[in-house]
């Protein structure tokens, strides 16, 4: 039986156990447990002055930093509910989530000022802006008006603490992370405090075997489930250290690790192929690692990798609607290439189009059931919230199958879902866009194998008669206007499309013909320009 406990709760019992321990290393700084508390303490009196109460909703557009969880931690302990943001976000994406998520204060990088500046006239209501970075009394929307901002560092710097004593319910909702609608628009995934601290226990003790001496290094964002609620929590509830690299980078990765002294790292199945194409070094089994905890391992680079770094990879599956990893191998029951089987508080079923469970070793759809790790729903969508979880069952959108000792076995996606370099992205996002062109008729995206695993994105462009286009001319329009992971790789031109009777586009048959002759813009040397 888990714990049944809110954040504040799981926090608080850390900081009372090892008050001068480390807590955090982020470059050449160092929380300890105790400084953790005066933090949060002082972040929460200012978001009291700034008028944030229990319930109300909080974005968070910043970059991986000590302040992003003294933000996020403050507002855990006020029972209000923090909405990160993909640090990547811009045009009509950000701007649905800033209107749809009700928020009433937006915290932002001062380099994404902009990219919020220019969706805040069409907000129809009015929201305060804290800048972490920009000492500017004001910052000029979209529409040439001023608006006043507040300065990130004054909020969490006040003159004298707050211990929120709010009653905080470990039902209650922590987070609505955004995550790609398959088929329409982003849906705000709404998770309990609970949740994420079941997520955090089940993590550290069963998946990485995690105890105090530990060291757990992200590079991943915190704007996404694993980075939060498996290294940072994970790492709180063993007492261990936390040690945040502000983003991943191949080339520094392994310094990072030695630098930090790091035992056991989150990976992505993208950055297991990465790292085993960097130049071999002598020292590259020096390292203070022992394990890995990853999702889509490509399984030519797992031995590899094991080999050559000296570190267990463990396989794990979940999303963001399960709070990360509900399946994982057992540590010292690795069954590569499996996924795992379930925690003990979560149930899989593998079922038929009909909805039947299928024998072992038949492939089918997963569905997962567990009060205690899957999400509360979609925030202000109750029709795709009954839909992904009719029958009381989450409806995850992947097929695998099981073998006959329970492990599960992941084999490819449902969902019209790409998944290029950790992010889901949609493809109906991407069509919209891409179908707003004057010269465009119709588009379609899909996914295609990428060399480093996972999948890139590839784009069929139909154009209206007459009309002519180059290759460069479609991703300029796509870069000014979807996040950077969004831009499609490959574009090819087409006639006509394969469609059912309903004139729906046949994605299968596209995905049957690969990559093809299609225009490449990495051979073709076009730079994507990142926002960060």
């Amino acid at each position: 039986m888990m714990e049944n406990y809110s954040l504040p709760h799981f926090i608080m019992r850390s900081i009372e156990k090892t008050p001068n321990k480390v807590y955090l290393q982020f470059g050449e700084q160092r929380v300890t447990y105790e400084e953790l508390y005066h933090r949060i303490t002082r972040a929460a009196a200012g978001f009291r002055e700034l008028g944030i109460q229990q319930g109300d909703k909080v974005c968070i557009m910043l970059h991986n930093s000590p302040e992003y969880l003294d933000v996020w931690f403050s507002l855990s302990f006020m029972g209000a509910i923090a909405v990160p943001l993909n640090v990547h976000l811009k045009g009509e994406g950000l701007q649905y989530i800033l209107s749809h998520s009700d928020c009433k204060l937006i915290i932002v990088e001062e380099e994404f000022v902009s990219q919020i500046a220019s969706c805040l006239p069409f907000i129809q209501r009015d929201i305060q802006i804290v800048v972490y970075g920009n000492n500017e009394s004001v910052i000029m929307t979209g529409d040439g008006k001023e608006r006043p901002v507040i300065g990130l560092k004054d909020v969490l710097n006040t003159n004298y603490h707050h211990f929120p004593n709010e009653a905080v319910s470990s039902s209650s909702i922590n987070s609505i992370l955004y995550t790609s609608g398959t088929t329409g628009l982003p849906k705000g995934v709404m998770l309990s405090h609970s949740a994420y601290v079941n997520s955090a226990q089940s993590f550290a003790d069963h998946m990485v075997g995690a105890n105090s001496k530990d060291i757990l290094f992200t590079a991943l964002p915190l704007f996404h489930i694993n980075a939060q609620a498996h290294t940072v929590l994970g790492a709180i509830h063993s007492n261990a250290t936390v040690a945040l690299g502000k983003r991943f980078s191949a080339s520094r990765f392994w310094d990072e690790i030695r630098y930090h002294g790091a035992t056991i790292f989150n990976s992505l199945g993208s950055m297991i192929p990465i790292l085993c194409k960097q130049p071999a070094k002598e020292n590259d089994h020096e390292n203070p690692a022992r394990v890995t905890a990853c999702a889509a391992t490509p399984k030519e680079f797992w031995k590899t990798f094991e080999e050559r770094f000296g570190i267990r990879i463990v396989e794990g599956y979940g999303l963001t609607e399960t709070t990360g990893f509900c399946v994982t191998n057992p540590l010292n029951a690795n069954k590569p290439p499996s996924i795992g089987k379930p925690y003990s508080y979560v149930e899989t079923k593998v079922v038929n189009e009909e909805g039947n469970e299928v024998p072992i070793g038949e492939i089918g759809e997963i569905f997962i059931r567990s009060s205690q790790a899957v999400m509360e729903g979609y925030y202000k969508m109750p029709d795709k919230t009954e839909e992904a979880l009719e029958g009381g069952w989450f409806h995850t959108g992947d097929r695998g199958y099981r073998d006959e000792e329970g492990y599960l076995y992941f084999c490819d996606r449902i969902k019209q879902c790409i998944r290029r370099r950790g992010e889901n992205i949609s493809s109906w996002e991407i069509e919209k866009v891409v179908d707003n062109h004057p010269k465009v008729l119709e588009s379609a995206a899909i996914g295609v194998p990428s060399e480093v695993g996972e999948e890139d994105v590839k784009l069929y462009v139909i154009l209206k008669q007459g009309e002519m286009m180059s290759h460069e001319e479609i991703i300029d329009w796509c870069q000014e206007r979807m996040a950077y992971f969004m831009v499609p790789r490959y574009v090819q031109f087409s006639e006509s499309f394969p469609k059912t009777a309903t004139e729906r586009i046949q994605k299968f048959k596209l995905k049957e013909e690969g990559i093809g002759a299609a225009w490449d813009r990495e051979q073709a040397g076009y730079v994507i320009t990142r926002t960060s």
